[in-house]
């Protein structure tokens, strides 16, 4: 009995472990850009900041495990792109709920990061990267992808979602590009040496 008890205890305290560490860094260090984010209110803030560093602490957490054992259940990987698409439409479509304007610039995010705002930049360029690492770069693809990020940045516009801003556009298909990138040179064999195909239904 001890024997198969020692391996749940070790993934709580591990999650513990993990959820400590994602607390410190998010309050160290990503709190202070949470306005950016949450314009809610107070009691929403509140909430939004656990949310986060749940999240961060569960990829944290993932991240670990595949560390430890070089391995990754494909339903571990389900439950992290679910996450991640969660959380994607709930910055494209819901944190700006009734602004709307554009800007048809694609060089805007130079002006950002000169006048120091580089949170958004930043996020512009790294919130598509896991969603190209799904599939290999190509040139159909790119433009596929280039469509789909005009089409998310109309929506946000006709709406009144957002801004439809041509150096979104910019950053996001850099974003895609470099997830592409990564799944062409990297990710492609890695997949199939190390994560484990669990079947759904018995």
């Amino acid at each position: 009995m001890q024997k198969t008890r020692h391996p749940y205890i070790f993934q709580i305290l591990l999650f513990l472990l993990c959820f400590s560490l994602s607390k410190w860094f998010y309050d160290s260090y990503l709190i202070s850009y949470s306005y950016y984010i949450s314009n809610y209110g107070v009691d929403f803030a509140l909430s939004l900041n656990i949310i986060i560093t749940l999240i961060i602490s569960y990829f944290t957490y993932v991240f670990l495990n595949l560390c430890t054992n070089r391995q990754m259940k494909s339903s571990t990987l389900i439950s992290c792109y679910f996450i991640y698409f969660f959380s994607l439409v709930y910055l494209l479509f819901l944190k700006n709920i009734g602004t709307q304007g554009f800007s048809l610039n694609p060089l805007s995010f130079i002006g950002e990061i000169e006048n120091g705002s580089r949170f958004v930049p930043i996020m512009n360029l790294l919130m598509f990267i896991p969603l190209g690492l799904l599939y290999p770069l190509s040139r159909k693809n790119i433009l596929l992808g280039f469509l789909g990020i005009l089409m998310i940045e109309s929506c946000q516009f006709v709406f009144h979602l957002g801004i439809f801003d041509l150096g979104d556009v910019s950053l996001n298909l850099l974003s895609l590009t470099i997830g592409n990138l990564f799944y062409h040179f990297f990710l492609q064999n890695w997949k199939q040496k190390h994560v484990i195909i669990v079947a759904l239904h018995p």
